[in-house]
């Protein structure tokens, strides 16, 4: 267990939890404020924390240790419950089931995008001191609340199709699909609202895809 210290990056304030939908947070965790969750753990055994919550660092489990915010070892984490929401691990992530088809399922998990945010500071604002390594933190010149600077968001979807853990990409979906599933497969991803990124849009292929 690492202990990892939360402070906003920039001293932004925190905003109201992020959902799925929005491209953009200003915290560094999923949830604004700290929940229970029960972590179910490759033993089978099912461990409740009183107060937990998901980094967007890395996607994995934070929890409170007294005043201390602690990152869970993700080695024995096989998922995670908050309230009505269910959260497995692929990738060492955190990935919350977004919806299912029979035994076919969408996963999504969200991350901060560093790359596209580290560009983002130096377009715009004068850096010292930039130190990404496991605590991240920022120092940074002439930067007003005005500029509405926030954090990017990233989402990392997967399919988990006929058995089978699949990265949600237009090529590593396709070489996976039967023959008798490819023409509908490029008729859905040819519509004009389709979109790669979106829960709505993967769900609809996910659907014509299945048996």
């Amino acid at each position: 267990m690492k202990k990892f210290l939360l402070s906003l990056l920039l001293g932004l304030v925190m905003a109201p939890s992020i959902s799925l939908a929005q491209d953009n947070t200003m915290n560094l965790t999923l949830f604004k404020e700290f929940k229970p969750a029960v972590v179910q753990m490759g033993d089978g055994r099912k461990v409740k924390t009183r107060l937990a919550n998901i980094f967007l660092k890395n996607a994995a489990l934070l929890y409170k240790r007294g005043d201390a915010t602690m990152e869970a070892n993700m080695s024995p984490v096989v998922a995670v419950d908050f309230d009505s929401l269910h959260y497995e691990k692929i990738d060492n992530m955190l990935a919350l089931l977004v919806d299912s088809v029979g035994a076919n399922r969408l996963y999504c998990a969200v991350l901060i995008d560093m790359d596209s945010y580290v560009t983002m500071l130096k377009n715009n604002v004068n850096i010292t001191n930039l130190s990404l390594g496991d605590q991240i933190s920022y120092t940074t010149l002439d930067l007003t609340p005005q500029e509405g600077m926030s954090l990017p968001l990233v989402r990392h979807y997967y399919y988990l199709y006929n058995g089978e853990l699949v990265r949600v990409h237009e090529r590593e979906v396709s070489r996976r699909l039967p023959k008798d599933k490819k023409r509908i497969y490029k008729t859905i991803i040819s519509l004009p609202e389709f979109t790669w990124v979106d829960d709505d849009s993967l769900m609809k292929l996910l659907r014509a895809i299945s048996d």
